[in-house]
Formats: C-alpha cells, sequence, structure tokens
C-alpha cells in the first residue's frame, strides 16, 4: 500500500486553513469586533470553533484517506463522510454560523433606539448544495467500483 502524498499535502492545507486560521483569527480578534458581531446576533467566536472543529474532522478524513487503497470500502466510506461534512459546512456558512437554521437567519442591527432586523433566507442554497452533496455521493460511489473493477483487473 502506497501513501499518496498529493492526499497528504491536501490534508495539511486543509489543517492550516480550517484550524490554525480561525485558531488565529480568535486570538487575535479584538474584542470590540466580538461585540460588535454579538450585537448583531452572530457570534464569530462560535462560528470560528464551529469551523476548527470541521477543519479537524475534514483533515483526518483526508488524511486517513491518504493511507487507505481507493478499492477499500473504507476509502468508500470515507469518501461519502467528507461530502456529508462538506454538507455541514455550507450549513455553517450559509446559516452564519447556525448550523440548525438551515439557512434561514435573522441579523439584527442596532443603532442607538434604533434597530433593524435583517432576515436572510437563504434555504434554496441548502436544497442546491444538498443535491450537489447526492450527486458527489453517487460520483464516489461510481469511482469505487471503477477502483475495484481495476484493481480485480488482471
Amino acid at each position: 500500500m502506497a501513501v499518496r502524498h498529493g492526499d497528504v499535502g491536501v490534508a495539511l492545507a486543509t489543517f492550516l486553513v480550517l484550524v490554525v486560521l480561525p485558531l488565529s483569527v480568535i486570538r487575535f480578534l479584538p474584542p470590540e469586533y466580538v461585540q460588535r458581531f454579538s450585537s448583531a446576533g452572530l457570534d464569530i467566536q462560535g462560528v470560528l470553533y464551529q469551523t476548527v472543529v470541521l477543519g479537524m474532522v475534514v483533515s483526518a478524513v483526508t488524511l486517513a484517506k491518504a493511507f487507505i487503497d481507493k478499492a477499500s470500502i473504507k476509502y468508500l466510506l470515507l469518501g461519502i463522510a467528507s461530502e456529508v461534512i462538506s454538507l455541514a459546512f455550507t450549513l455553517l456558512v450559509v446559516g452564519l454560523g447556525n448550523i440548525g437554521s438551515l439557512g434561514y437567519s435573522n441579523l439584527r442591527i442596532a443603532q442607538g433606539k434604533l434597530t433593524t432586523v435583517v432576515a436572510l433566507d437563504l434555504r434554496v442554497f441548502i436544497w442546491l448544495t444538498i443535491g450537489v452533496v447526492g450527486l458527489s455521493v453517487l460520483q464516489t460511489v461510481a469511482k469505487f467500483k471503477e477502483a475495484k473493477a481495476e484493481k480485480a483487473a488482471p
């Protein structure tokens, strides 16, 4: 079994972007920005921590895929898991930090006695993403079957 160094590099890059970078932002984010986002109804630190958790999971899955044979059922399951994780990440981003909102978010912007409520209904993007993830899972299964057929061929 050979290690795919390209996949290891992708796992490392993913770890740097989705784990190290958000942790750095959390550490150096001025408190007044955190307070400003919180008053608008957006928990920026919560979003960044959720990004870190998803980034660690994505990095671990990608790294594990680098060591597993592409014709293995483990590789197929990790590929499907990575597609589902991408759906969770999309839910996080489109839901403005609240995965459970499923694309519907409210932001409150207060200036003195005036409060403005902005309602974002981005559920159409969630449905599109679910469709794309479904197609990606089918593509992953097709690639698995192709790799298995290539391995079985003399």
